[in-house]
């Protein structure tokens, strides 16, 4: 009864920080400026261009992971293009210097995370072909 008890609040504590762990568009933006910023050391006329097209992007972003109808490779896919576009944006202006540390940022930049979503795995299970019947 006590392992129990513990496991539940230990799944409970889990979830918590899993649902923490969920920024919002503009909290996102102004991390990958404030690292832009850092790495690339921007004027203040990028910093201002360039935050506005992280924050648009993001917005996108989070758009098409809260798309239900799209798949995930469908939304990978999405969001490939939209970070093209931001990429080329941003690389027009930038100095020759900031184009190369900025290439060498988006190579090593992680990708998106996709969060599969419960329809998404009962789509998988009952596409199967199997059936509980």
């Amino acid at each position: 009864m006590k392992k129990l008890f513990l496991a539940g609040i230990g799944f409970f504590l889990a979830m918590s920080l899993t649902f923490a762990q969920q920024t919002t568009p503009e909290e996102n933006a102004t991390k990958v400026v404030t690292e832009l910023v850092t790495k690339l050391t921007l004027n203040d006329e990028q910093k201002t261009a360039v935050s506005t097209i992280v924050l648009d992007q993001e917005k996108a972003i989070a758009a098409i992971i809260q798309d239900s109808t799209a798949t995930a490779d469908a939304k990978k896919e999405s969001i490939g293009k939209i970070q093209g576009a931001s990429d080329n944006k941003i690389l027009q202006l930038l100095t020759d210097e900031q184009k190369v540390a900025y290439q060498k940022y988006v190579t090593e930049r992680p990708p998106v995370n996709i969060p599969v979503t419960q329809e998404t795995t009962e789509n998988k299970e009952s596409g199967s072909g199997q059936s509980n019947q």
